[in-house]
């Protein structure tokens, strides 16, 4: 079962994790960085973000039984990620060159948490999933774990090296400055509005 949580993990990093995830953190990598080693180190503050909290899911799922269903699709649970994501928008498109170096390098922590607080209607099938199976509340944490990082072993790290590279060709036109400003913050918007209409799940 433990190899096979980051199996399931690295398939749907493979397709569909993989899409949701470039789509939301491609931007961010873009803004915050110049080289290659940046963008490899924020996809792994996401990666980070995302697997503790899935971590956490994997413990409550073995404790909590099918329960954790009601958890994982809770009213409050979404409205806060939702107001978090649309403030990360905002965030993105007013400060995001700007700000503190320690707020930007732990942003994509931040990132990654909101985003696993919120699972997506095929995290939380795997959570259902390992629900059923039993075992300790350690053993949970550690499916959840490896199933984090199984999304994360996906082609997002790859993408997110080479975004900054990218970036500065073209990082000396103001009107990409302004569209990558524009389109981010859009991304991240539309993500808060998902999540507060129950779309997302």
């Amino acid at each position: 079962m433990i190899w096979s949580s980051y199996l399931s993990g690295l398939v749907l990093g493979v397709g569909v994790c993989s899409l949701h995830c470039s789509l939301l953190l491609l931007p961010m990598t873009a803004r915050l960085n110049t080289t290659w080693q940046g963008g490899v180190r924020t996809a792994l503050l996401f990666s980070a973000g995302k697997s503790l909290v899935l971590s956490l899911y994997g413990g409550l799922a073995v404790a909590l039984g099918l329960l954790v269903y009601d958890l994982l699709n809770h009213i409050w649970i979404s409205f806060a990620a939702g107001l978090a994501v649309a403030a990360m928008g905002v965030w993105f498109l007013l400060y995001s060159g700007s700000c503190g170096c320690l707020a930007r390098r732990g942003s994509p922590f931040l990132f990654g948490v909101v985003d696993g607080a919120v699972p997506c209607a095929a995290t939380s099938g795997f959570l259902l999933f390992l629900a059923t199976q039993g075992g300790g509340i350690a053993y949970g944490m550690l499916n959840g774990l490896l199933f984090g990082l199984g999304t994360a072993s996906g082609p997002l790290l790859l993408l997110c090296g080479l975004m900054p590279r990218f970036w500065r060709r073209l990082s000396g036109r103001r009107a990409a400055h302004l569209a990558l400003r524009a389109v981010g913050a859009t991304v991240f918007f539309l993500w808060a509005w998902l999540i507060l209409t129950g779309g997302w799940a």
